[in-house]
C-alpha cells in the first residue's frame, strides 16, 4: 500500500465487494415478495376501473404492476449479476460470471413457487428477454465500469421486457401468464380496452426500449472517452518522468564530474599537509594533522558520490545527524520528532553514508509533503531500533497513508518523482529491505532494515561528515 491518498476499504472474510453488494441485493429480492403494500394500488385502480369502465385507471394500474415487476427483477438480475462478476474474480474465469446469473435467476423463480412466497412472479417470456438482457448488458457494457452504471443501463431493459408482459395479443405466446397480469388483461376484454392496452404497451416497449439502447451507447462512448483521457494523462506522466529522469541522470553527472575536479586540489592540500607534518613545528604538525583527518573523510564522503559501493563504517546516531543536517533549512524540520534510544545510536553500520543519508532525507521530505494538508500540522517521527541482528529506521507522518505499491517510474506520494525508488535501490544495495506500513500518527510509515556490524563504538571515520 505505498500511493499516497484515501484507504481503500476491504470487506471481512475475503469477500470481495460486488460478491457482497450482490447477495443483499437478492436478500433485498427475497424480502420484496414479503411486502404486499405496492400490489395494493393495482388492485385499488383496477377496482377504479371497473367501477367507472375508465381506461384510464386500467393503464394506471398496469404502469404500478410493470414497475413493481421491474424493480423486483433488478434486484433479482443485478444481484446475481455482482454475484457471478464476484465468483468469476475469486475463480479467475470469466464464464462463471457468465454462467451463474443463467442458472441462479430460474432457481430463484422456482423456489419463490417451491416455498409459496405471498407474491409468485411468473417466469414467462418477459423473464426469459430479461436473462438475454443480462447477457446483452454483459456485452454490451463491457467497457463499461461500476456496477451502478451498468444497473442503469439494465432498468430501462427490464421495465420495456416487462410492458410486453401486460398486452393481451402476446398472452398466447407466453407474455403474461402471472396472475395478476392475466387479472388485468380479463379485466380490460370487459370494457374492449384491449387494444389499447396493446397500443399503450407496444408504444412504451419501443420507447424504452430503444431509450435503454441510447443509454447503454452514452455510457459506453462516454466510458471510452475516460479511458482515452486516462491513457493520454499517462502518457503525459510517463513522458514528464522520462525528462525528469533524463535531468536527473545530468545532474548527478555534472556532480560527479564536479566532486571528481575536486580531487585535484584535494591531493595538493594532503600532499602539503603531510610535508608540514614531517618538517613544520610543533604546532604546525598539530594542525597538520587536523587538516589530513579533515582532508581524509572529505575524500571518503567524494568516493562515496562516485561510487556506490564505497562503504565505511558509522554510528547510527551519525547517520542521523548527517540525514538531518540535510534537512535542517527546510521549515518543516522543527517537526521531526527524534526517538533513538542511546544504545541503538552506539550501533555501527557499514554503508555509504552520502547515499543512505540522502534516502532519509529524501523519506522525512515525502513525509512533509504528504502531512502538509493534515489538519494537525505537519507530523514526522524518525525512529531507531535493533532488531534480530539489524537495525531498522523509520520515518512516520500524519498523511493520508499508502493504498498500493509504488510503481517502477514513480514516488509513494504520487508525483513523478523517484523518491521511494531511490530509497529502495539504496537499500538494497546495502542488503538491507524497505517495508511500508501504518503509522501511529495516522498516516504512512517506511521503514529501512540494515545490517549492523557492531553493538559498540564511534564511527571510525569520525562519526558524520
Amino acid at each position: 500500500m505505498i500511493t499516497r491518498g484515501e484507504r481503500t476499504i476491504e470487506t471481512s472474510g475475503g469477500m470481495s465487494t460486488q460478491a457482497l453488494w450482490g447477495t443483499i441485493l437478492l436478500a433485498a429480492w427475497g424480502v420484496s415478495h414479503f411486502y404486499e403494500r405496492p400490489i395494493y394500488h393495482v388492485f385499488r385502480f383496477l377496482d377504479l376501473s371497473v367501477r367507472y369502465d375508465d381506461s384510464g385507471y386500467l393503464l394506471a394500474a398496469t404502469a404500478v404492476l410493470v414497475v413493481i415487476n421491474a424493480a423486483r427483477a433488478l434486484l433479482l438480475y443485478e444481484g446475481w449479476f455482482l454475484v457471478g462478476n464476484g465468483a468469476a474474480e475469486a475463480t479467475g474465469h470469466r464464464s462463471v460470471g457468465r454462467v451463474l446469473p443463467l442458472v441462479g435467476i430460474p432457481v430463484c423463480y422456482q423456489a419463490v413457487a417451491v416455498f409459496d412466497f405471498p407474491s409468485i412472479p411468473h417466469f414467462g417470456m418477459p423473464a426469459v428477454l430479461g436473462l438475454a438482457s443480462v447477457l446483452l448488458v454483459q456485452y454490451l457494457t463491457r467497457g463499461v465500469t461500476g456496477w451502478i452504471n451498468r444497473a442503469v443501463a439494465l432498468f430501462p431493459l427490464l421495465v420495456s421486457f416487462q410492458w410486453l408482459d401486460v398486452i393481451p395479443s402476446l398472452t398466447k405466446y407466453g407474455f403474461g401468464w402471472g396472475e395478476i397480469s392475466m387479472a388485468i388483461k380479463q379485466i380490460a376484454e370487459l370494457p374492449n380496452k384491449t387494444l389499447v392496452l396493446d397500443l399503450v404497451g407496444g408504444t412504451f416497449f419501443l420507447f424504452l426500449f430503444a431509450g435503454a439502447l441510447l443509454t447503454i451507447e452514452l455510457l459506453v462512448s462516454y466510458e471510452r472517452q475516460l479511458e482515452q483521457f486516462r491513457r493520454f494523462r499517462a502518457q503525459e506522466r510517463e513522458l514528464y518522468s522520462l525528462k525528469e529522469q533524463q535531468l536527473q541522470s545530468r545532474a548527478i553527472r555534472e556532480m560527479q564530474n564536479l566532486v571528481h575536479d575536486l580531487r585535484r586540489p584535494l591531493t595538493t592540500i594532503v600532499g602539503l599537509s603531510d610535508v608540514i607534518s614531517e618538517e613544520g613545528s610543533e604546532n604546525s604538525r598539530r594542525h597538520a594533522s587536523v587538516i589530513l583527518k579533515a582532508s581524509g573523510s572529505m575524500d571518503q564522503m567524494i568516493s562515496e558520490i562516485l561510487d556506490a559501493a564505497s562503504a565505511r563504517t558509522v554510528t547510527v546516531s551519525a547517520l542521523v545527524d548527517y540525514s538531518l543536517s540535510q534537512v535542517s533549512p527546510m521549515d518543516w524540520s522543527p517537526s521531526i520528532e527524534v526517538d533513538i534510544p542511546h544504545e541503538c545510536g552506539k550501533v555501527l553500520l557499514n554503508v555509504n553514508a552520502v547515499r543512505l543519508s540522502r534516502a532519509l532525507a529524501n523519506l522525512l521530505d515525502n513525509a512533509a509533503r504528504a502531512s502538509s494538508t493534515s489538519p494537525e500540522g505537519v507530523r514526522i517521527r524518525l525512529t531507531a531500533r535493533s532488531s534480530q541482528g539489524c537495525i531498522k529506521i523509520s520515518v512516520e507522518d500524519n498523511g493520508p497513508g499508502f493504498i498500493q505499491r509504488p510503481k517502477a517510474h514513480r514516488s509513494g506520494w504520487g508525483s513523478t518523482g523517484l523518491g521511494l525508488v531511490f530509497v529502495q535501490e539504496v537499500v538494497r544495495d546495502h542488503g538491507g529491505k524497505v517495508t511500508f506500513g501504518e503509522s501511529p500518527l495516522g498516516g504512512a510509515s517506511v521503514t529501512l532494515s540494515l545490517k549492523r556490524v557492531g553493538d559498540r563504538g564511534e564511527d571510525k571515520e569520525g562519526g558524520s561528515n
